[in-house]
């Protein structure tokens, strides 16, 4: 399940969702889809970058990561994918289907990442907060409005 939360999943549905609103020529939506993606990695490679923080060696994980473990990459990359589908979806009847199935996802991919010991709990809720902020950001500054106005 974790290997969804960045190469296996977020990375190919963000591409099929990229495809498809390029198809539908609704070039504003695939603008906040893209720059809240690339965004929430630089971010985040950043911030690793920045405080060295060392991941917790609690027990032998089956799944070993080697770069630094603040903020989770897993963690944001699965907020930003779900916080930016909801945010496209708000106006549509697929809104609370979009928040129950994102929700649940976000939660499953963060869960692996404590279950396989490569992050404190604050690795995973900071990578959550920064996406969620970041997101929202982006969302503001691409369309002023984003309850009230679609993406087009």
């Amino acid at each position: 399940m974790t290997k969804l939360g960045v190469f296996w999943g977020v990375f190919p549905v963000a591409a099929m969702i990229s495809l498809l609103l390029l198809i539908r020529q609704r070039w504003r939506a695939k603008e906040f889809l893209l720059t809240a993606s690339v965004g929430s990695i630089i971010i985040n490679q950043t911030v690793k970058r920045l405080l060295h923080r060392a991941r917790p060696h609690l027990w032998v994980t089956p799944a070993p990561e080697f770069d630094y473990g603040f903020p989770s990459g897993h963690a944001m990359a699965s907020m930003t994918l779900v916080a930016v589908l909801i945010i496209l979806s708000w106006n549509s009847r697929w809104r609370w289907f979009v928040v129950i199935i994102g929700t649940l996802f976000v939660l499953i991919i963060g869960w692996t990442r404590l279950y396989l010991g490569v992050h404190y709990p604050s690795d995973v809720l900071a990578g959550w907060m920064v996406a969620l902020g970041w997101t929202v950001g982006v969302s503001f500054l691409i369309n002023s409005h984003p309850v009230r106005r679609r993406y087009r």
